[in-house]
């Protein structure tokens, strides 16, 4: 009986295994690379009809279901690469490498060495190894070339999106200097995500992502860098770094030293209306000489190809910092002179050590994949200004300040990404807490001394679902959607005690949803996202600072942060790439002036919520190469529709702005690469100010390799035309100010770099917290 039973159950089970083959296997690309979120499709012979599919994971392995057992059909694509199809009933395929779609790059003279912009997932894609941009410099040099991002002064932005956040294989970027320490060499990719989903911070506009080049084998790697820049000022960068690799354990520091001196001007006329009409003509000088010491010290190592961990710490030192300025103002009373003014300010600021922490895990729990950061940052300052104020007609001023300012911030992040019902799911969570002390004292009460203190606490949950898509013959595409909730807790002291009119907590969901796929050779993504924008914590404060007896500034406690719903299209047609993204935020966070109760002379700047603001950007981008030369060409349009009631009447800001770049780089005989960029920005609105004066750079540079190289010298002219001057108007609610503005921008640098067996670091941790530290 129990022999008969046994073989009912052998009956029972025998069609069940036949019916439920598994299929698996792992993708790679050209460079052997993983290739995560691919489609993977099951047909039906001979229709072709869908069966089920599945979404290859981080490490580009799949696994699919069979359901009947029977031969069908595996198609494999992604966009920009060519599809693949299979014959399969069951088993291991093995490793399948994908190809880059040449189709897509038609019309062109294609070469070897051409940069490809694609969209891959979430991400316009644009390839570095192995094309001229390896030989751009730094990843500096290389993200001024990647269409849709523009280099600024305080580092790039992604037109339409503002700064993005920066990630160098998944770790967020702590400090802009890392992009000039990255070599171009190194870099096998950058993506630019224009909508960022629900796994990202709900204030991020965009993100970058830099992943590099996968070095093999064991060693002791040194990379050293010297670079020189004389532009009114010297300017010096010394920089070694180190990595030594055996087995499973990777260790990397690094040391720096930078000289920084520079040199702002400008010309300022401010008008304030009130029942004197009062009129500033200004003239300001500023030079500002800085000095650091910085070092990174860090290790990881894997346990096998599933699991790792590291530590990393970065500690900087502010050795010198002096500004000295010269403020020279012209003030009239109802169009008659009222007086003439001379201000010399000497400042200096008392840096202790600023220390950042950061450890993570990095493992495959079963199909998942677990990743975990936590982060520790801390930073205290004092700063010290004496102005000393000449009258010509009235009492002269002495006046002096301090401002000590503490922060400190914990946090830590974890997310969990797990393939199901054919699609990948993520799940994850964030909690961040900053704590900010920041006290200005002004001995001769000429403005108020105040002690404040704002603590943050932020937590954050998400989750995002992917799955494949159709698109006719041409292969698959991907749909996502996802929701993250954020809670804000806002706690405001001044003088250590709390007040509970400027203390806040919000909770808001953002969603996002997404659509990418290819039809024909046109590749598409389509998204929305809800984001936000809270205040820097200097926009917080309740202090007063002192600009001069006619203007002074502060900041708002009251002010609430914006939330905006933005709707973006990305199209890639061969060699060219368009975005189109239209944006309204509530709760637009603007530079404003109000007049000082009883001094009705006194315009004290701070900043406001406005209702609402809607943008449109629209950018059309081109980047073919032809013969030894590589262009990048971009237009970008820029238009607001926004009415503000300023200085006594309604006044309508809705002229667009055109920006346009032109970045050129020739690959001549005998290993030297010549560069010539030019870009150009046109006059128009932006928020409650006019820009008045187009804005143009023309930077040539020339690079040469040696020894097989190892050691390239590099000579560079920035700023050749001097149109870096910026003219911009600015309307406020009783004043109008009006300001030219340029900085020794037109430099001449030299740079040095030597490598001797470099190794690029394993370190894979990503970073918590590293938006609430920029607020700092």
């Amino acid at each position: 009986m129990n022999l008969r039973k046994l073989f009912i159950l052998l009956y029972c089970l025998l069609p069940m295994g036949m019916q439920a083959q598994t299929i698996n296997g792992k993708l790679v690309d050209e460079q052997n690379q993983p290739m995560p979120y691919a489609n993977v499709v099951l047909l039906s012979l001979p229709d072709s009809a869908y069966v089920t599919g599945v979404v290859s994971r981080e490490d580009g392995t799949f696994q699919l279901k069979n359901p009947e057992g029977t031969e069908r059909l595996v198609r494999i694509s992604s966009v920009g690469y060519v599809t693949i199809y299979n014959r399969c009933v069951a088993g291991d395929m093995g490793t399948l490498q994908l190809q880059s779609d040449a189709q897509l790059l038609d019309e062109v003279v294609v070469k070897a060495d051409l940069p490809v912009t694609r969209l891959k997932a979430d991400a316009l894609e644009t390839s570095v190894q192995g094309t001229v941009l390896s030989r751009a410099g730094t990843a500096e040099d290389v993200l001024a070339r990647i269409p849709g991002l523009q280099k600024t002064k305080g580092g790039f932005e992604v037109f339409g999106k503002g700064a993005p956040l920066i990630y160098i294989n998944g770790r967020k970027m702590r400090d802009g200097a890392e992009l000039d320490q990255l070599s171009s060499e190194d870099i096998k990719s950058v993506e630019v995500i224009h909508n960022p989903g629900a796994r990202y911070d709900a204030t991020v506009g965009a993100v970058v992502r830099i992943r590099t080049v996968k070095r093999q084998g064991d060693g002791f790697g040194i990379s050293l860098r010297s670079s020189y820049d004389q532009s009114q000022n010297a300017d010096f960068v010394e920089q070694a770094d180190v990595n030594y690799r055996h087995n499973s354990l990777d260790v990397f520091g690094m040391i720096r030293f930078t000289q920084t001196d520079d040199r702002q001007e400008d010309l300022l006329e401010q008008t304030t209306y009130a029942d004197t009409l009062w009129t500033q003509r200004n003239y300001q000088r500023a030079d500002e000489e800085d000095r650091e010491l910085s070092g990174r010290l860090g290790f990881n190592y894997d346990f096998n190809d599933r699991h790792s961990i590291g530590l990393r710490y970065d500690v900087s030192k502010t050795l010198h910092n002096i500004e000295n300025s010269i403020f020279d103002s012209e003030v009239l009373a109802d169009g008659a002179p009222y007086d003439i003014l001379h201000s010399d300010i000497y400042g200096d600021a008392d840096f202790r050590p600023e220390h950042s922490l950061n450890a993570y895990y990095a493992g495959q729990i079963g199909r998942g994949q677990l990743e975990w950061d936590a982060d520790y940052y801390s930073e205290v300052y004092t700063g010290n200004v004496r102005n000393v104020e000449d009258s010509q007609d009235h009492a002269d001023r002495t006046v002096t300040s301090q401002n000590k300012v503490d922060n400190k911030l914990a946090a830590t992040k974890a997310s969990f990404t797990y393939p199901l019902w054919g699609g990948s799911f993520s799940v994850g969570g964030e909690y961040t807490y900053t704590d900010r002390h920041d006290d200005y004292i002004n001995p001769e009460g000429y403005v108020p001394t105040s002690y404040s203190r704002i603590r943050e606490q932020n937590l954050a949950g998400f989750v995002q679902y992917s799955h494949p898509v159709c698109f006719g013959s041409r292969g698959g595409g991907q749909a996502s959607l996802g929701v993250r909730y954020e809670h804000d807790d806002f706690d405001y002291y001044e003088d250590n005690t709390y007040i509970p009119g400027q203390s806040r907590t919000y909770d808001n969901f953002f969603p996002n949803a997404s659509l990418a796929g290819q039809v024909g050779k046109v590749q598409f993504q389509l998204s929305y996202a809800a984001k936000t924008r809270r205040p820097s914590y200097s926009q917080l404060r309740n202090n007063v600072t002192y600009a001069n007896r006619f203007t002074w500034q502060t900041g708002n406690p009251r002010l609430k942060p914006s939330l905006t719903h933005d709707l973006t299209a990305v199209g890639v047609w061969r060699f060219l790439q368009a975005v189109l993204s239209y944006q309204v935020t509530r709760d637009y966070i603007l530079y404003w002036g109000v007049p000082v109760e009883g001094q009705s002379a006194v315009t004290l700047i701070n900043h406001i919520n406005c209702h609402r603001m809607p943008i449109l950007t629209a950018m059309l981008s081109a980047s073919p190469t032809i013969g030894l030369w590589n262009l990048n060409a971009s237009a970008v349009l820029r238009k607001q529709w926004f009415s503000l009631e300023s200085v006594g009447q309604r006044r309508t800001y809705d002229n667009p702005i055109f920006i346009g770049t032109l970045n050129n780089v020739f690959s001549l005989p005998l290993g030297f690469q010549l560069t010539a960029d030019f870009s150009y920005q046109s006059r128009g609105d932006a928020q409650n100010g006019t820009c008045w004066r187009p804005l143009y750079f023309l930077n040539i540079g020339l690079r040469k390799f040696f020894l097989r190289d190892a050691l390239s010298i590099e000579a560079r002219g920035n700023d050749l035309l001097l149109g870096g001057k910026q003219g911009f108007r600015l309307y406020m609610q009783s004043a109008q100010m009006n300001d030219l503005t340029w900085s020794d921008s037109r430099s001449f640098s030299l740079t040095v770099r030597y490598k001797f067996n470099a190794v690029k670091s394993k370190y894979k941790g990503t970073g918590a917290g590293q938006d609430a530290k920029a607020r700092f």
